[in-house]
């Protein structure tokens, strides 16, 4: 495979771009430069301004802000096709999160000023895609500040489970699922104290829902899983 057929393959599965006409997507191709960092390296601090967006090509960054006690909360965890940065390229505002490395990862980098350049190319179709895709996000957000107001904490631990379900890569054939992911991490995410997440995570694993390994937490029976997201 071609670096260029690899670019296509990424821009036509990601969320942001797949519903881009081809024309669109290959001009985006055309203007991405490759880069990369270690692990546990920062890409971008949140308030920064937002001078490109990058795709993931392989590797995986983590998403967070923190409070000015220096309290973090963990917004999601990314992988390859996924995207971060966008959000400062459409409204020209600064960074709305910070972003650092869990691995080592390669990305592609679209500068603003090219993704500027593209935009007057953008017909119907891509306006309507970016309609879509910030619906997508907003929803996001609403979702995110119901389960912190309205959900215990072992439904939110639940939650943030099968988000990562829903949104891994890994091939979902089977009925049991592994997520590479710690349990600091996974409270982080769902913003509880680490007492809380054991206490959750614990629950859950008493009804055989999980499975705890070193930072990885199995799912040995999706079906029964997902029932806790069951009306009634």
């Amino acid at each position: 495979m071609t670096d260029h057929q690899e670019r296509k393959i990424l821009l036509g599965n990601s969320r942001l771009f797949r519903n881009f006409d081809d024309d669109i997507i290959e001009a985006v191709c055309s203007l991405l430069t490759p880069c990369s960092f270690e692990s546990g390296n920062l890409i971008c601090l949140k308030e920064d301004s937002s001078d490109c967006l990058y795709i993931i090509r392989e590797g995986e960054v983590e998403v967070s802000i923190s409070s000015s006690e220096g309290k973090v909360i963990l917004l999601g965890l990314l992988s390859r096709g996924d995207v971060f940065g966008e959000v400062g390229l459409l409204d020209k505002g600064t960074r709305t999160a910070t972003v650092s490395t869990k691995s080592k990862v390669s990305l592609y980098r679209l500068e603003s000023q090219d993704f500027d350049k593209i935009t007057p190319l953008f017909g119907v179709k891509e306006w309507m895609a970016l309609t879509a895709y910030i619906c997508f996000l907003f929803r996001g957000v609403v979702n995110n500040l119901e389960e912190a107001v309205f959900l215990d904490a072992g439904i939110r631990i639940a939650s943030k489970i099968r988000n990562l379900y829903e949104t891994s890569p890994d091939t979902k054939d089977s009925n049991s699922f592994s997520l590479n992911i710690s349990q600091e991490n996974l409270g982080r995410m769902a913003g509880l104290s680490r007492e809380a997440t054991n206490k959750a995570l614990s629950e859950l694993e008493q009804k055989c829902l999980i499975e705890r390994k070193y930072k990885r937490i199995n799912i040995p029976d999706l079906q029964k899983f997902l029932t806790l997201f069951e009306p009634g």
